[in-house]
């Protein structure tokens, strides 16, 4: 090698060394609490939900405007076609005794200029009140809407972290799996180099390596697109990794009932929905009550009026009462009342599907519990007898057929438990989703 090219080679290695540990740096390690925090602020349905939390939480704007004052300006100029105007009356001076021109009234002025400021103060409404109310628990049912929206999508990310996970362990073990079949044909080659096996051992041995390496291929496209789906739900950057949790959760203990329906958000939303109409129908029925407020007014102008003012001023308090509107306030109470009739009905529904919930959701968790116990034992075991069956076939006591079975036999056994411990994880999530404890806030 020249010195040009020993130059040239040397700074390409350079330049890669610096590259590789920058990837090795920026790879990040995630846990389930840092994924569950990044996609409760970014995940982008999340942003969705929070824009139409706002919407509703805009109308109790609406309903407080119909307990505060309005209050309104007005400026205006005309153009009259002519000028009106009454002159006044001849008057004798007591003081000279002479008669003297009295004012004149200007009616309307060819430049005519107005101002007027005017308010509007209701002072009892009997339906507003309910009606404020009934927005509020409309509200309350709408945020409770949002946390059950935010329960999902962070149930979600937590199944995406475990699937990414499980797809690791797959990939090691489909590694490992790849480790074995060449050991398994290394052994064949060199047992037909001596004459101890057929070349159909050496194929044999060479058909599972294939196999193998095609499996882990696969397996690394199937951690890609778990990954993938991971990064999308909570909107990373940069290439990470998950960092499962080493030891199996707890049991989870029981709770009561009752305890654990305040804390599921789609029960209080129901509860807060069968509020809200409950209130809605005695808005409605107040409807029928007449309510009073008070007005008045101020005007400015450029011109007299008959006090011979250029202003004027006016208050006072009146009285609206919708004698008869066609049963249309009726319809709407008959309405609110059936919408309260449904959300209780579905709250009763809710209440069984929850208890149910509970029971199955631990019985699960306890038999995959119990599942991954046994697959530990079933790697264990499928270990040990790998090694035995390797032995006896170098030592011509077994066929190859039956160490190749008992290799594929150790990568089921790998791959049961990698699975049996995505199941575990799943099933206590979705147990503590039911007990209303995921995510926990």
């Amino acid at each position: 090698m020249n010195r040009g090219t020993f130059v040239i080679a040397a700074a390409v290695l350079a330049a890669a060394a610096p590259a590789v540990s920058a990837h090795a740096q920026t790879e990040r390690e995630l846990t389930l609490e840092q994924a569950l925090e990044m996609g409760k602020k970014r995940n982008k349905s999340m942003v969705v939900e929070q824009a139409r939390l706002a919407q509703v939480q805009t109308q109790l704007s609406s309903a407080w405007a119909m307990l505060l004052p309005t209050i309104a300006a007005q400026g205006k100029y005309t153009r009259n076609y002519a000028e009106f105007f009454f002159p006044g009356g001849v008057m004798t001076d007591p003081m000279t005794m002479m008669q003297v021109q009295g004012p004149g009234l200007l009616i309307q002025p060819i430049n005519q200029l107005d101002g007027v400021v005017s308010f509007n103060a209701p002072l009892i409404v009997p339906a507003a009140y309910p009606g404020l109310k009934s927005v509020k628990a409309n509200i309350a049912s709408a945020e409770a809407n949002y946390d059950l929206s935010e329960t999902n999508v962070l149930y979600a990310v937590a199944q995406a972290f475990y699937a990414s996970a499980v797809s690791d362990e797959v990939v090691t073990a489909r590694r490992s799996n790849i480790q074995v079949a060449k050991a398994t044909l290394d052994n064949a080659k060199t047992r037909l180099a001596a004459g101890t096996v057929t070349k159909v051992d050496v194929d044999r041995a060479e058909l599972a390596m294939i196999r193998s390496e095609q499996a882990e291929r696969e397996a690394r496209q199937g951690r890609q697109q778990a990954y993938i789906g991971l990064a999308t739900l909570i909107q990373i950057e940069g290439p990470f990794h998950v960092k499962a949790p080493e030891s199996l959760p707890p049991l989870p203990p029981q709770q009561p009932l009752p305890d654990v329906l305040q804390l599921r958000p789609e029960f209080r939303a129901l509860e807060l929905s069968a509020r809200a109409a409950d209130l809605q129908a005695k808005t409605d029925a107040w409807k029928w009550s007449p309510s009073i407020s008070a007005f008045g007014n101020a005007r400015k102008f450029n011109y007299d009026n008959f006090a011979r003012n250029r202003y004027s001023w006016a208050v006072g308090v009146q009285l609206d009462w919708v004698i008869f509107d066609g049963g249309s306030r009726d319809a709407q109470r008959h309405l609110a009342d059936a919408q309260m009739e449904e959300a209780l009905a579905r709250v009763e529904v809710l209440k069984d599907n929850i208890r149910d919930d509970l029971i199955n959701q631990r019985s699960l968790v306890d038999t995959k519990r119990q599942g991954v116990f046994a697959a530990v034992r079933a790697v264990e075991l499928a270990k040990e007898t790998i090694e035995l069956v390797r032995t006896q076939y170098e030592a011509g006591t077994v066929t190859q057929v039956d160490l190749l079975n008992v290799q594929d036999s150790l990568v089921n056994s790998q791959e049961a438990l990698a699975q049996l411990r995505f199941d575990l994880a799943v099933a206590d999530l979705a147990y503590r989703k039911s007990a209303g404890t995921f995510p926990p806030r």
